[in-house]
């Protein structure tokens, strides 16, 4: 019965074209649609969740293709033994769509069983942007995904964010042997870091030399934008503000910057604020669609 039911509403998607499937997954999690309509999964699932239609088509072609250094995955049958690995992803995500699959093959070939790997599906939806609905992510400092933490016991060995630095089998060696690692976005980790550690209006009152220090360690705009959404998100609205003013004084030269200013000054009712950056954004990129709604929105 609960194969006729997969494949009732695989069908109703291929030939319908609907954009909120309900689909039953293992532990009965239904799917939602994410920002863009497509079916999504959220919360707590297993790989088989990704072995079904829609999902499969990414996942089992991406996990087939993907071709293993042997050698360096086998040095890894030792190590895996006690330790538990956790994945957050979103089926939303091309990036999670890549690498899970390679993830999921390479921890298998390794000998890690499936009582060691925990998988959480994350929005993608502005007000719930890279949270699940039992919020597994929070103080996990999940701003990318896919991210997967390595575990010895309750205490997190590092990990793997977005994509492998070098390889999936060689960064994951260089975990489970606690060698020398540093994973992607490095400037997101340090401020993520010194915000933990650090109360945030005091941490602004330092910013230029905060600025200074990041402008070495951040590669694009990208990365401390993304950041200040999954705080805005959060609720944590003073260290989303951070983050968006530290990444104006980073890239000073691209609208989007002001454009997450200007968002979130109208989030917080600053409405002068939010009409200054908008018209910075309109400066530095003429006709552009959301600021102009937005300041007409605002006058």
């Amino acid at each position: 019965m609960r194969f006729i039911c997969i494949a009732a509403m695989a069908l109703v998607f291929h030939s319908c074209q609907r954009k909120n499937i309900v689909q039953i997954s293992e532990g009965n999690k239904p799917a939602h649609s994410d920002a863009s309509g497509n079916p999504m999964l959220l919360g707590m699932h297993k790989k088989e969740d990704l072995q079904q239609l829609p999902y499969a088509a990414w996942f089992d072609k991406n996990y087939t293709d993907y071709t293993m250094d042997s050698v360096t995955a086998n040095q890894l049958r030792p190590l895996v033994k006690n330790k538990k690995f956790e994945i957050f992803m979103g089926t939303w995500c091309g990036d999670s769509k890549r690498e899970v699959p390679r993830m999921f093959k390479l921890l298998e070939y390794a000998g890690v069983q499936p009582s060691q790997i925990k998988m959480i599906m994350v929005d993608n939806h502005d007000s719930t942007y890279k949270q699940s609905p039992g919020y597994e992510e929070k103080g996990k400092a999940i701003h990318r995904v896919p991210d997967l933490i390595v575990y010895s016991g309750k205490k997190e060995i590092n990990r793997i964010v977005e994509y492998p630095v070098i390889s999936l089998e060689q960064d994951l060696l260089a975990i489970l042997q606690a060698a020398p690692y540093q994973p992607n976005y490095k400037g997101a980790a340090y401020l993520l870091q010194l915000t933990k550690a650090n109360n945030s209006n005091v941490v602004i009152k330092d910013s230029i030399n905060l600025a200074y220090i990041l402008k070495t360690l951040v590669k694009n705009s990208a990365e401390i934008n993304s950041l200040g959404y999954v705080w805005m998100a959060a609720g944590e609205t003073g260290k989303a503000m951070l983050a968006f003013q530290l990444n104006a004084m980073l890239f000073p030269k691209e609208a989007s910057v002001y454009d997450s200013l200007g968002e979130i000054n109208l989030k917080l009712n600053n409405k002068e604020a939010a009409k200054k950056y908008y018209n910075k954004v309109i400066g530095l990129q003429p006709g552009n669609e959301n600021a102009e709604k937005m300041l007409r929105r605002l006058n």
